[in-house]
């Protein structure tokens, strides 16, 4: 080859290569995460694949009882800790929305979904995490089961708490309902 062809094909070769359509693999999960909301940042959050969002503006019943199921059987693998404070949270809304007659709007579910926003909740590992992100705050020590309950000392897994004026947690009822426990 001559030095003119190799710098004919070095100056080309970028375009054409360039210009070759991106793959098509990762498309169901650019379209769901395209359409984001809380809500179904909540159900990534939790642990639900992306291609398992539901689409729509509203959330039926029967989808809602079909996510809670995907949500009770994924992931198959041990759930990450951090999945845990959001799962129960999607948990909790999930069986509200399975209890109504009605579908309830996406944007309601946004709102609800800030409630949590100061809320704790007992992970698996002992630590009480902010039941929105997951995030560990403090560690209560080792779960066992105590009185037919998953518990760390004086905390119960599926329950919600607020700290007080003293900054200690404090159990809240959460829609006069507790989740059940992963």
């Amino acid at each position: 080859m001559t030095f003119f062809s190799l710098l004919s094909m070095a100056l080309l070769c970028p375009l054409a290569c360039a210009s070759t359509s991106p793959p098509q693999a990762y498309a169901s999960t650019r379209e769901a995460l395209a359409d984001l909301d809380e809500f179904g940042a909540l159900l990534i959050r939790a642990g639900l694949p992306p291609e398992l969002l539901p689409s729509g503006r509203e959330l039926s019943p029967e989808q809602a009882r079909q996510l809670r199921l995907q949500l009770h059987l994924y992931p198959l693998h041990p759930p990450k800790p951090v999945e845990h404070g959001p799962w129960t949270v999607a948990d909790v809304l999930l069986l509200d929305v399975t209890l109504k007659s009605n579908p309830i709007s996406r944007a309601e579910l946004g709102r609800r979904i800030q409630e949590f926003t100061p809320l704790l909740v007992l992970r698996p590992d002992g630590y009480l995490a902010e039941a929105l992100t997951g995030k560990a705050e403090r560690c209560v020590g080792p779960v066992e089961v105590k009185d037919n309950t998953y518990r760390s000392g004086i905390y119960e897994l599926g329950t919600f708490y607020k700290l007080d004026e003293n900054n200690q947690p404090q159990p809240v009822s959460v829609g006069g309902q507790s989740a059940a426990p992963r």
